[in-house]
């Protein structure tokens, strides 16, 4: 038997939930959901012997739940405390990678809610999931999950990095009218003043940070050259944290032709 399942970062991010809902704090939920893992209810589950949990021939039940607009919810909950808190009756769970629930919610359900009957309860439907973890979720989670976890060499992060699609912080101006005029990428500030390029794993990262921005999807290529080219001292991925600092000399190794327009500054 390992260690007990807790995931005490996307707790403290429903705590924070619980009492202050907005655009902010659901994207900080969002983006903490796809590290560690998740339990899912399965004590309605057919098995042979529930004390060595699930086993060959066994049937499986994975609990959910239908909302009031007949939405069909995959339930999951951080620790088992919580689950046998709604279920105490043969409360029977099962442990998995919190990006892998968050995967199954999107392509099985019509969304998921973490944490049914406390007060942090958040529900999230498929399209939020969608909108928050990007063009490819599971990159996203991939990479979120490595900046968290630290369990893979850093040039396996870079390469996924590369891969995959990352995201600016664009903040709109406007006229008196409304009309945006132009508008300028967010940069980040480093422990001394100095100015970063930041990019984001996911656009939840960048609304956990900048809650009113838009966030656009770019690659590390540009982001990397145009770090390059307005001095900056380099560039953070994920500036909300855990965070991942890009020096100049890795910006360089990517600073090579990629596909899409580079963010400018503006």
């Amino acid at each position: 038997m390992g260690e007990p399942i807790r995931n005490v970062r996307v707790q403290e991010a429903l705590d924070v939930w619980a009492t202050e809902k907005n655009n902010r704090t659901f994207s900080d939920v969002l983006r903490r959901a796809v590290s560690g893992e998740l339990l899912l209810d399965i004590s309605t589950s057919q098995l042979a012997d529930r004390a060595a949990g699930p086993g060959p021939g066994d049937r499986i039940a994975i609990a959910s739940q239908t909302d009031n607009a007949g939405k069909h919810l995959l339930l999951a909950y951080t620790d088992n405390a919580r689950l046998a808190a709604r279920t105490p009756e043969n409360t029977l769970s099962l442990g998995q990678p919190a990006h892998a629930v968050i995967e199954q919610a999107m392509r099985d359900y019509e969304g998921i809610v973490i944490d049914a009957g406390h007060p942090g309860m958040f529900i999230a439907y498929a399209d939020e999931l969608r909108q928050g973890l990007g063009a490819e979720p599971a990159a996203a989670a991939r990479l979120a999950r490595d900046l968290v976890q630290r369990d893979r060499a850093f040039e396996e992060f870079l390469a996924g990095l590369a891969l995959a699609p990352v995201y600016i912080a664009v903040q709109p101006h406007r006229d008196e009218a409304g009309t945006i005029t132009s508008v300028s990428v967010l940069t980040a500030r480093g422990r001394d003043g100095e100015e970063l390029s930041a990019l984001f794993t996911s656009p939840a990262e960048v609304w956990a940070w900048a809650p009113e921005v838009e966030a656009r999807p770019t690659r590390l290529a540009n982001v990397a050259r145009v770090a390059l080219q307005d001095g900056h001292v380099g560039a953070i991925v994920n500036p909300a944290g855990p965070a991942g600092p890009l020096p100049p000399g890795i910006l360089a190794a990517y600073a090579g032709d990629a596909p899409g327009p580079a963010p400018t500054a503006g």
